[in-house]
C-alpha cells in the first residue's frame, strides 16, 4: 500500500477548461496533473497512487473513448 495522495488526471484540448477544472480539484486540496493531449499524457510517467481519470471525449489527435477502450 502506498501513502501517495490520490491524484486527478486531467486531459482536455480546451487550455480554459483545463485551468477551470484544475482550480476546482485544488480548491478541493486534490493534487491534479493536466495534459493537453493523449500522446502528452502518455508521454508521462506513470502516476505514484491512486488516481482518477477527467477524460474529454472529443480531442483532435485521438478520441478519448479509444484511449479508455
Amino acid at each position: 500500500m502506498t501513502d501517495a495522495k490520490p491524484t486527478v488526471l486531467v486531459i482536455d484540448d480546451d487550455p480554459d477548461l483545463r485551468a477551470s477544472i484544475a482550480r476546482l480539484l485544488r480548491s478541493l486540496d486534490m493534487d491534479t496533473r493536466l495534459f493537453a493531449s493523449i500522446s502528452d499524457f502518455l508521454k508521462s510517467g506513470p502516476p505514484n497512487g491512486p488516481t482518477c481519470l477527467v477524460l474529454d471525449v472529443r480531442l483532435p489527435d485521438q478520441s478519448g473513448l479509444d484511449l479508455q477502450r
